[in-house]
């Protein structure tokens, strides 16, 4: 292969210097937001294990998007080299989003956890999870993920933890006995800060498993959230987020306004976790009283719009600059001969 001289590109290397930086703004927010590899149970390159993680990749999606649940379990191959796999899209999802993203997740675990048979992704609309143990039996949070915001309530302790009791409190059994075992809040109590908050656990658990599985992720935020503006709850079985300002699609379909009086007594029985620290959005103002405003409930529209923003103007300058440089070179070419 030729390689033309750097002097036939004079304009290269601050071509790279406007370009790049506007093309590693779309690896945030293009990449998985969170993963968990198992430390052990590797599994080799051209094995059965991947033929049968293949198989799974194909299918999955297609069976989540499928379902009115957005959700899917599927069982792949005989042991040792069984898969057990688990998927779920949100609840406020459509299905043609789901499975493209079900898609993407397997293609970034596999990158992530290379050659684990045990592994996890989260991502804010969707979680996949394989393993070669059987896991779909569970019912608890199972090993979770909690991402915590940097900022803290300026309110006191007492206050700040009855506010997230009553906010987990009051959505569990509401999420636990809907069709997609998800369901969404806005708490305003007072001068208390305005809360958000969404729950969801697997549709193939009963309810009574679904409210267990809350009340573990009611003791998790207690114990490693309390004081936090916003914050997550990450598990197998069922998941939990909060935040000061809104973050998921349409109103809420609980509205809150009573704090309960006291935070009861938990006998808490969570092992010792690792807290990892979540982006910070920038301030905005508190929302008005009432209902979510629809500037609030297209948030994640604007999201989008800014994705698309960055993709559009790194385009139209790379082909600006690749413009650019022809020209140069056409002009030098001629000085040459």
């Amino acid at each position: 292969m030729k390689f033309l001289p750097s002097v036939h590109l004079p304009c290269h290397p601050w071509m790279a210097m406007v370009i790049l930086p506007l093309l590693l703004l779309l690896v945030p927010l293009a990449a998985a937001q969170w993963s968990s590899c198992s430390k052990s149970d590797d599994y080799k390159s051209n094995s059965t294990y991947v033929a049968n993680l293949s198989l799974l990749s194909s299918t999955l999606p297609k069976k989540a998007a499928s379902s009115t649940t957005l959700f899917a379990t599927s069982i792949m191959g005989n042991f040792p080299d069984i898969v057990y796999a688990l998927t779920l899209c949100r609840g406020d999802s459509n299905a043609s989003a789901c499975e493209s993203r079900v898609t993407t997740a397997f293609q970034d675990l596999l990158r992530l956890c290379p050659y684990k048979k045990n592994a996890a992704v989260y991502y804010d609309p969707c979680m996949l999870k394989f393993s070669n143990k059987n896991f779909l039996a569970t019912t608890t949070v199972n090993d979770p993920l909690f991402i915590v915001n940097t900022k803290n309530f300026t309110t006191n302790a007492d206050i700040t933890q009855r506010l997230l009791f009553t906010l987990i409190n009051s959505m569990a059994q509401l999420a636990a006995n809907s069709l997609r075992r998800f369901t969404t809040s806005r708490l305003d109590v007072g001068s208390s800060p305005t809360l958000y908050c969404l729950m969801q656990c697997m549709p193939d658990l009963i309810p009574h498993d679904c409210e267990s599985c809350f009340q573990d992720i009611l003791n998790s935020t207690l114990e490693y959230l309390g004081g936090k503006q916003g914050g997550r709850v990450l598990g197998t079985r069922c998941y939990m987020r909060y935040e000061m300002y809104p973050f998921f699609q349409g109103d809420p379909k609980l509205r809150i306004i009573n704090l309960a009086p006291h935070v009861p007594t938990i006998n808490n029985t969570t092992t010792p976790a690792t807290v990892y620290p979540q982006s910070q959005p920038p301030d905005a103002a508190p929302p008005p009283e009432g209902k979510v405003t629809v500037q609030e409930h297209n948030g994640r529209k604007s999201h989008k719009r800014a994705l698309w923003i960055i993709v559009v103007v790194a385009t139209l300058l790379s082909i600006l600059m690749c413009f650019i440089c022809f020209i140069v070179w056409k002009r030098r070419k001629g000085l040459l001969t």
